[in-house]
């Protein structure tokens, strides 16, 4: 599968022109509106991959991501443990010291093994902020299970390292670390760019007209109403503010950005056309 064409892209395009493509395209083809499931799983999918720095070296490469490498994965796909897990490779620079001076410096210098675990996350999540326990396995054969709090606001593709709680198998020597990646899935209607969360509402062309009032939920489950004014053109954008992302130093939330689009009525009679034309010729 070629994900870049997928998204209707060429190799080399920037992670501002995977955005843009995905959000144009997962709009045309979203199974709500009409569009094909199986080309919006593909699309969702293609995204995805793209924006996983890993993933996307991967693609580059000629490699296939959604094959797993042996001694460890990048990305959990679905189905069983949800995370994964990779261990360090080569020695570092404390086991060189220590093979060359002793065994009592290198106990001296060296440290348990960082961890890393990659959780997936929903925009619903991001919001909320997640916390979750996970089951590490560690050298040895051992396993424990650590509790991870995910803060609001954090971003796809984000590390999160949380010190002393990764590999404890050597217990005269500090803890190691665990590196959190995170990823967060494709929402069906909602995109976020920056603390904001975007998605669209299709009015007819008499609401905007005449203006109307409109139901829409948020990402969180939240009820609003909105008020369309009259004369609203297509893709005016209305704000509801509070409604967005956490920025995760200040925490305060962006905004919910609600862009219109306008149905035009295309079967209509002869006499409704008529009557149109009346109003435009002020008749």
């Amino acid at each position: 599968m070629d994900y870049y064409s997928t998204l209707g892209l060429q190799r080399g395009a920037t992670d501002a022109d995977i955005k843009k493509a995905y959000r144009s395209m997962a709009m045309k083809h979203h199974p709500d509106r009409g569009g094909d499931e199986k080309k919006f799983k593909e699309i969702s999918q293609a995204y995805e991959f793209l924006c996983d720095p890993q993933k996307k070296q991967m693609i580059d490469s000629g490699m296939d991501p959604t094959r797993q490498q042996q001694g460890g994965g990048f990305y959990h796909q679905g189905g069983g443990n949800p995370f994964e897990f990779h261990f360090g490779g080569a020695p570092g620079m404390d086991d060189l010291f220590g093979q060359a001076f002793g065994f009592g410096f290198r106990n001296q210098m060296r440290k348990n093994r960082t961890l890393n675990v990659n959780v997936e996350l929903t925009l619903n999540d991001v919001i909320a902020g997640k916390e979750l326990n996970a089951e590490l396995s560690v050298p040895g054969g051992q396993s424990k299970i650590v509790n991870i709090s995910i803060p609001p606001g954090v971003q796809h593709g984000q590390q999160i390292r949380y010190q002393g709680i990764g590999d404890q198998s050597m217990r005269d020597v500090p803890a190691g670390d665990l590196i959190v990646n995170v990823y967060v899935k494709a929402h069906p209607e909602f995109y976020r760019e920056d603390d904001d969360i975007i998605t669209e509402k299709r009015v007819d062309v008499w609401q905007a007209m005449l203006g109307s009032a409109i139901a829409i939920s948020t990402v969180d489950g939240k009820n609003l109403t909105i008020n369309i004014p009259h004369g609203t053109q297509p893709d005016t954008v209305l704000s509801c503010k509070g409604e967005g992302i956490p920025n995760m130093r200040t925490r305060v939330r962006g905004n919910l950005l609600v862009r219109i689009k306008v149905d035009i009525p295309k079967n209509l009679s002869k006499s409704q056309l008529q009557k149109i034309q009346e109003i435009r010729d002020g008749v």
